[in-house]
C-alpha cells in the first residue's frame, strides 16, 4: 500500500455537556465512509477526524455538522482543517486507497450554527414552500428546510455572528408572508441566564397565566413558564441583561397581579420549599379559622331568622360575617382596582356580593361570600393533594450523600460530590449520584426510575444510577456523573419543565380565558342596565340581581385550573411507570397515533447476536469461523462482534491488508496469501461466487476465500419476551398498523414480522432509507393521522424527529436518548408504549370531560340566570363548586 495524505479537521463543540452524546457522536461519525479515524475530547469539546484526502473535505464535514446537530442540536460548532501526511495506511472503509499527495494547505476557520424555528399554526402548505423558498435565497443561509408536517423550520447559518441578523430577517419573511403564526425559535447559539422563582401561596390558576403573560412579555425575557402545579416560575434571562433588575421587574409583576405570595428566588431548593410550605400551612389554619367563625356567626344569624326575629342586630351579625370571611377579598379587590385589574376573580365577587348587599339581598350575599370562601379552601386542599400525588411520584431526590474521606464518612449535599469521589450508600438509602460498585453485593429497587417492582441484583463493576434504593447491604460506590448531570436530575428538570411543551388544548383555554371574562362582564352590564332602561314597569333591582349572577360565574378557574393539572397528573403518573414523556403537547399527541413504526433490532429484538450455526464446505467448522474472524476483526458491528466471541482466539491484525467495507455488501480483506470475503448474496454474486443459499433463518455471512466458496455462518438476534403481548396490546389500544423497518434481510425480517403479528415490515435497508421509508408512511395521511416511531434514541435520531412521537426505548441512564426523543421510556420492554397510550387516551377523556362539563354548567347557569330562573346560590356552585368538582376529576388520573 503507498503513501496518502489526511486532512485532518479539529472541531471545537462549545456547549457540549453531555458526556452520553459525544460518545454517540464519535461513534456515528468513525462509521462515516472516507473517515479514517475519529476522536472527542470531551473534556476540552474537542472532535478531530481524519478524512482520506480522495474524498471531498467539506462534504465529509458538512455530514459530520449534520450528524452534530441531530444528536446534540444547538452547540456551537467551529471547524478548523488542515492537512497532515500519514504514510503506509493499511485501511480504508468504502474503497481502495491509491497513492494521491496532496500540497499542504490550512483552511480558514468556519464557524456555523443551527437554529429551528416552530411556525405554530401553519396550514397553507403554498405558503410553507413561499417562506422556505425566500429564506434559503438569504445571505448567510447555507441550507434550509420547512417541514411542513411538523411545522419546524431548520436553517444551517454559515456564521454564527450573524445569527440573530438572519433570524430576524427570516421571521420578518415569515410574517410578511403569513401573518398571525405562532413562531418560536430554538437552539439559539446564545444562552441566557436561568433563574427559578417559587410563589408560595398561589392558588389562583387565572392569576398565574396572567403572572406568566406579562413576564413572557417582558423584552429582558427569552422564555418564562409558570409551573402553577409546583408554583414554581421559570424565567431565561437574555445574555448582557442585569439579573437582579429583572427578577426586581419580575417580582413587582407578581405583587401588583397578585399581591401578598411569598416570593423565593431559588438558591436552595429544598430549603425555599420548606419554607414556603411552613407559611401556607400557619394561612391554611387562618383561614379555617376565619371560615369557622364566619359560619358560627352567620348560623346565629340564621337562627334569629328562622324564629321570625328580624332585627338590627341580626343584620349586624350577617355584616360581621361577611367581613370576618370576605374582608381578604375586598381587600385584595381595592388593591387590583387602584391597578386596573378590573377582571379578576377578588373584583368580580367583591362587586358581585356588595352589589347584592345594596339590593337588600344581605342573606344571600353573606351566604355567596362564605360559601365561595369555602368552596376556595376546599379547592386548595385538592389541588394541595394533588401536588402531593404528583410530588410523592416524583419523589426520588436524594437528601444527602456519604462521602468517603481518608477512610471516614461525610454526609454531604449530592451537589457537592465530584466526578472520581467514593461514595457509600447503607442499606435502605437512595443512591444519591450516578456510579459504578467498586465494593459490595447488594438487591436495589429500580422502581422509582423504571417502574420495575422486581428487586435487581448489583455487584462489583455494575452501574448503579441515582434514585436507586439500596435494599439489604452495604455498597461503595465510585461516581461516574456529577449531581446536575445525574440519572435522578434529568429525569426530574425534564418532568418538571414538561409543562412548559404546552397541548393545543391547553393553549386553546389560556386563549379563551383571555375573552371569556371580558365578554360575561360585559353581558353582566347590557343585562343589568339595557332591559330596565327599554321595557316600561322592569325594577332596576331585579335586573341588576341577573347580571350579578354572571359576575359570579365570569371567572374560568374550572378550566385553567383542572386542564394544566390534568395533563400535569398524566406526565407524572407515566413516570412512575417509567416512562418519561416531554410536554403535554406530546401527551395529547399519543391519543390520536393510528400507527406504530419499529425499529427491529434492540427494539422488538434483544439486540444480542449469537452464533446460531456453521455450515464449512470442504472445510472444517474451526477454519470456517477463522477467516470468519479475520474479516471481521476491523468492524464494530454487533454481528462482527458475536463472530469474534465465539472464535475467542486474538487475531493478528499485522496481517490483515487491503481491509475494505463494502456498503451493503460486506468486507473483502486480504490476509496473509488469502483474499477473504464475507458477506452477504449479494457480495457473492458480485464476485461471480457460486454459492449455496442458507435454509435456516437468521443473518447468514457468506465466507469465500480466494474466489472459491467455503460455507456460512448464521448470527441469530432473539426476540424480547413481550414483544409480541405488546403488538396485540397496541392493537387494543386502537392502533390500525404496526410497521416494522430493519436492514436484515428479507426471511429474517418477514419471520418476525410473522412471529409477532406485525402488518408491514421493510428489509434490507440502509440507515438513511429508514428515514425514505417514514416518508412514504406519511403519504395520504391527514392532520388527525399520527405516526410514533420507536427506535434506540441515538442511531435513530432522524426518524425519532421526522414522526409526531419518537419513542425511544431502553435508554436508562442514557443521556443521549432522552435528549432525542419525545417519549422516553427507561426499559427495554416494548409492551409500555400501550400504556403510555392508554395514560394519553385517559388524560384527554378527563379534560374533555372538565371542559364540556365547566363550560355545560356555566352556561346553563347565565342563561338560567338572564331569564330570572337562578339565584346567586345556582352561580356560587358553577363557580367554584364545579372548579372543585373538575379538580377532583382530575386527580382520577393519578389512580
Amino acid at each position: 500500500m503507498g503513501d496518502c495524505s489526511l486532512l485532518r479537521s479539529s472541531i471545537l463543540l462549545g456547549g457540549l455537556e453531555c458526556s452520553d452524546c459525544a460518545k454517540a457522536i464519535s461513534k456515528t461519525i468513525s462509521e462515516l465512509e472516507g473517515v479514517e479515524s475519529c476522536s472527542l475530547d470531551f473534556e476540552n469539546r474537542k472532535l478531530i477526524i481524519d478524512i482520506l484526502d480522495i474524498y471531498n473535505e467539506n462534504e465529509i464535514i458538512s455530514k459530520v455538522v449534520d450528524i452534530i446537530n441531530s444528536v446534540e442540536p444547538g452547540i456551537n460548532i467551529s471547524v478548523e482543517c488542515n492537512t497532515v501526511e500519514t504514510k503506509n495506511k493499511q485501511r480504508s472503509r468504502g474503497r481502495k486507497i491509491n497513492k494521491n499527495t496532496n500540497n499542504i494547505e490550512t483552511k480558514k476557520m468556519i464557524t456555523s450554527s443551527k437554529v429551528e424555528i416552530l411556525l405554530g399554526g401553519l396550514n397553507c402548505a403554498h405558503c410553507a414552500e413561499t417562506i422556505n423558498d425566500k429564506v434559503s435565497k438569504l445571505d448567510g443561509i447555507e441550507s434550509s428546510n420547512l417541514n411542513f408536517v411538523n411545522k419546524k423550520l431548520t436553517l444551517n447559518i454559515e456564521d454564527k455572528n450573524k445569527e440573530d441578523e438572519i433570524i430576524n430577517k427570516t421571521i420578518d419573511i415569515i410574517n410578511n408572508t403569513e401573518p398571525g403564526l405562532d413562531i418560536q425559535v430554538k437552539n439559539q447559539s446564545k444562552q441566557g441566564i436561568k433563574k427559578e422563582i417559587l410563589l408560595g401561596g398561589l392558588n389562583c390558576a387565572h392569576c398565574a397565566e396572567v403572572i406568566n403573560n406579562k413576564v413572557n412579555d417582558l423584552n429582558e425575557i427569552e422564555t418564562a413558564d409558570l409551573n402553577f402545579i409546583n408554583k414554581k416560575l421559570t424565567v431565561v434571562i437574555k445574555q448582557g441583561q442585569s439579573v437582579r433588575d429583572v427578577i426586581s421587574k419580575i417580582i413587582d409583576i407578581i405583587d401588583n397581579t397578585e399581591p401578598g405570595l411569598d416570593i423565593k428566588v431559588i438558591e436552595n431548593e429544598k430549603l425555599e420549599k420548606n419554607s414556603i410550605e411552613n407559611k401556607e400551612k400557619d394561612s391554611s389554619k387562618k383561614d379555617l379559622i376565619k371560615l369557622v367563625l364566619g359560619f358560627a356567626i352567620y348560623a346565629v344569624a340564621i337562627y334569629q331568622s328562622s324564629k321570625g326575629i328580624e332585627s338590627q342586630i341580626m343584620n349586624l351579625l350577617l355584616i360581621a360575617s361577611y367581613i370576618v370571611v370576605g374582608g381578604g377579598v375586598i381587600l385584595k379587590a381595592v388593591k387590583n382596582m387602584t391597578k386596573g385589574r378590573l377582571f379578576d376573580e377578588n373584583f368580580l365577587m367583591a362587586i358581585a356580593t356588595i352589589g347584592a348587599l345594596a339590593i337588600g339581598e344581605i342573606e344571600e350575599a353573606v351566604a355567596v361570600m362564605l360559601f365561595y370562601q369555602l368552596g376556595e379552601y376546599l379547592q386548595d386542599i385538592a389541588v394541595g393533594k394533588s401536588r402531593k400525588s404528583i410530588a410523592s411520584l416524583m419523589n426520588i431526590r436524594p437528601d444527602s450523600a456519604n462521602l468517603k474521606v481518608n477512610n471516614e464518612l461525610k454526609i454531604v449535599s449530592p451537589e457537592d460530590v465530584e466526578i472520581g469521589d467514593i461514595i457509600v450508600i447503607k442499606p435502605g438509602e437512595k443512591v444519591p449520584l450516578d456510579g459504578v460498585i467498586i465494593e459490595g453485593t447488594s438487591m436495589v429497587d429500580t422502581s422509582a426510575i423504571t417502574g420495575e417492582s422486581v428487586l435487581r441484583e448489583t455487584s462489583i463493576g455494575d452501574d448503579i444510577l441515582s434514585g436507586f434504593i439500596n435494599k439489604n447491604s452495604l455498597l461503595t460506590v465510585k461516581v461516574t456523573k456529577a449531581y446536575g448531570e445525574s440519572t435522578v436530575s434529568k429525569i426530574l428538570d425534564l418532568v418538571e419543565n414538561a409543562s412548559s411543551k404546552k397541548s393545543k388544548t391547553e393553549n386553546f383555554i389560556s386563549k379563551f380565558s383571555r375573552y371569556y371574562t371580558p365578554i360575561v362582564v360585559s353581558l353582566a352590564a347590557i343585562i343589568a342596565l339595557v332591559p330596565p332602561l327599554l321595557i316600561s314597569g322592569e325594577q332596576f333591582s331585579e335586573w341588576l340581581y341577573r347580571g350579578l349572577i354572571f359576575l359570579v360565574v365570569s371567572c374560568p378557574c374550572a378550566l385553567v385550573l383542572s386542564i394544566p393539572l390534568s395533563f400535569f397528573s398524566g406526565i407524572g403518573h407515566a413516570s412512575k411507570k417509567g416512562i418519561l414523556i416531554k410536554g403535554s403537547n406530546y401527551l395529547e399527541i399519543l391519543k390520536d397515533v393510528d400507527t406504530v413504526v419499529f425499529d427491529k433490532t434492540g427494539t422488538l429484538t434483544k439486540g444480542v447476536f449469537n452464533v446460531t450455526n456453521i455450515n464449512p464446505v470442504n472445510i472444517s467448522k474451526e477454519e470456517l469461523i477463522e477467516y470468519a474472524s479475520i474479516a471481521e476483526a476491523n468492524s464494530n458491528h454487533p454481528i462482527a462482534k458475536s463472530i469474534l466471541k465465539y472464535y475467542g482466539k486474538t487475531i493478528n491484525l499485522e496481517n490483515i491488508e487491503n481491509y475494505e467495507e463494502i456498503a451493503a455488501h460486506g468486507i473483502r480483506v486480504q490476509y496473509n496469501d488469502k483474499m477473504i470475503l464475507a458477506g452477504n448474496e449479494k457480495l457473492m454474486k458480485a464476485n461471480n461466487i457460486l454459492y449455496s443459499k442458507a435454509k435456516e433463518v437468521g443473518t447468514v455471512v457468506y465466507i469465500a476465500v480466494n474466489g472459491i466458496y467455503r460455507g456460512y455462518v448464521v448470527i441469530s438476534d432473539e426476540v424480547k419476551e413481550d414483544s409480541k403481548e405488546a403488538i396485540t396490546n397496541l392493537k387494543h389500544v386502537g392502533i390500525k398498523e404496526v410497521i416494522m423497518l430493519t436492514g436484515d434481510n428479507k426471511e429474517v425480517a418477514n419471520k418476525v414480522a410473522t412471529d409477532l403479528g406485525i402488518d408491514k415490515v421493510y428489509s434490507s435497508l440502509l440507515p438513511n432509507e429508514k428515514v425514505e421509508k417514514v416518508e412514504e408512511i406519511y403519504e395520504g395521511r391527514n392532520e388527525k393521522e399520527k405516526v410514533a416511531f420507536v427506535g434506540d434514541g441515538i442511531n435513530d435520531a432522524p426518524v425519532l424527529a421526522r414522526v409526531d412521537v419518537g419513542i425511544a426505548m431502553g435508554c436508562l441512564g442514557s443521556d443521549a436518548a432522552i435528549e432525542a426523543a419525545d417519549v422516553v421510556l427507561m426499559t427495554d420492554e416494548p409492551n409500555k408504549i400501550y400504556k403510555a397510550i392508554e395514560i394519553s387516551k385517559k388524560t384527554n377523556k378527563i379534560v374533555w370531560q372538565n371542559i364540556i362539563f365547566a363550560l355545560g354548567v356555566k352556561i346553563v347557569v347565565m342563561v338560567l340566570g338572564a331569564g330570572g330562573m337562578a339565584t346567586m346560590w345556582e352561580a356560587i356552585f358553577a363557580d367554584v363548586g364545579v372548579a372543585l368538582i373538575a379538580v377532583l376529576n382530575a386527580m382520577r388520573i393519578l389512580r
